[in-house]
């Protein structure tokens, strides 16, 4: 399939190839990672392209795959350079995809930055959600763990209706046993009075 388009090329082929990615990029192929790094990194210096973007080595239909590599496999250098990205973008859209970008990323230390920013106003409070379960994708007990620590904080930034699957969605990927006594604990600690107030109102 190859990364570039070829003429005439279907849509098909276009969003094959993005799977394609993204699905290497899961499975640690270094082949991918380091080409998407290059083009990431052609892309940045965007010497022929449009609004600091190459256009060849980041064309459109793949620009959110090499961008969601480069960030899943971040080194401290990559993944603060991404942030300092967010932070500067202006259009809300890219914004976001950005702050969840750095919750991506397979580095253990980096997933505990990512959720200690989430709970900070830089991302936005719409986003803090969305980066803790974006976190869980990779590191789900870490997630569930701080979710739980940081209640007061997440509650606000999670709807009072979406909490109680919220939380348990956090730890589905983990594939710890000890997680399903945290579960419970969490259940019956919470759940009963969530129902409660719910009855309530």
């Amino acid at each position: 399939l190859g990364w570039n388009a070829a003429p005439g090329e279907n849509g098909t082929a276009a969003n094959l190839r993005e799977r394609l990615v993204d699905t290497l990029s899961n499975l640690n192929d270094q082949g991918v990672i380091a080409e998407a790094r290059r083009r990431y990194a052609a892309g940045a210096d965007g010497t022929d392209g449009v609004d600091g973007v190459d256009a060849k080595a980041m064309p459109a239909p793949l620009r959110k795959a090499i961008s969601g590599v480069v960030a899943q496999h971040a080194d401290a250098a990559t993944w603060d350079q991404l942030r300092k990205q967010a932070q500067a973008e202006k259009s809300p859209m890219i914004k976001d995809r950005m702050y969840g970008l750095l919750a991506s990323t397979n580095d253990a230390a980096l997933a505990r930055r990512a959720l200690e920013l989430a709970m900070t106003d830089e991302p936005g409070v719409t986003n803090s959600a969305a980066m803790l379960a974006g976190v869980a994708g990779q590191h789900p007990e870490m997630a569930f763990d701080f979710a739980l620590a940081n209640m007061a904080k997440v509650n606000e930034r999670v709807d009072a209706t979406s909490r109680s699957r919220y939380f348990p969605r956090l730890a589905a990927g983990s594939a710890d046993a000890a997680t399903i006594a945290k579960l419970k604990a969490y259940a019956s600690a919470n759940l009963a009075l969530f129902f409660h107030d719910t009855a309530a109102t």
